[in-house]
């Protein structure tokens, strides 16, 4: 019994797991580690390299996090990623960190650090990719991510939260959206227009 708990628990992730306790993780900008654990932990779902930001958010971070020592972490999904060539795969988990009604995903929205849509999910992000190479002129690559998907099916992003608990904090985050983008702050600033209309984001 207790070897199928273990199994369970490594698949599903265990309820203990589901409230970490946030000072467990080290940060390095988005993504953080922590001992003992193989996994990466990243606060965005999206866009991890190359997506759109503001100022640093290395520093509005370690600020949050000073401001909240007793913040809990909430994994929202989790993805594989397999390197091509050595076959070796990563687990990235994205997660919500929060403090009571505080989260410092909303906050870091609301503060125009980042995008809403960062804080969409891997399954909404996986989602989004399957819409856009929908599109004739993709073809090609819609062909090669297809065989990949087929390849390594283990690498399709897994949900962990249910739908109710996911919509809510989504609902914030473009609520806080709104005002960040209403008072012209971090990328919604007029300093910031020229980057924004690259992106195509009006």
């Amino acid at each position: 019994m207790l070897a199928l708990i273990a199994v369970l628990c490594g698949v599903f992730v265990c309820n203990a797991d589901e409230t970490n306790i946030a000072k467990e993780l080290t940060f390095q900008d988005i993504f953080a580690t922590r001992q003992g654990d193989t996994r990466a932990f990243v606060l965005v779902g999206g866009g991890w390299f190359r997506g759109i930001r503001f100022g640093s958010p290395s520093e509005f971070i370690s600020k949050w996090l000073a401001q909240h020592p007793s913040a809990t972490v909430t994994p929202v999904s989790r993805m594989l990623m397999t390197n091509t060539r050595t076959k070796k795969s990563s687990e990235f988990v994205y997660v919500w960190l929060h403090d009571g009604d505080a989260s410092l995903n909303v906050d870091l929205v609301r503060a125009g650090i980042f995008l809403g849509a960062a804080m969409a999910d891997m399954v909404d992000n996986d989602k989004g990719l399957t819409e856009l190479l929908k599109n004739p002129q993709l073809a090609d690559a819609r062909a090669q991510i297809e065989k990949e998907r087929t390849q390594m099916p283990q690498g399709r992003p897994e949900r962990l939260v249910s739908e109710d608990e996911y919509a809510e904090p989504m609902r914030r985050i473009d609520a806080a959206e709104a005002v960040a983008r209403k008072e012209k702050l971090g990328i919604w600033s007029d300093a910031m227009k020229a980057d924004r209309e690259a992106q195509g984001i009006r």
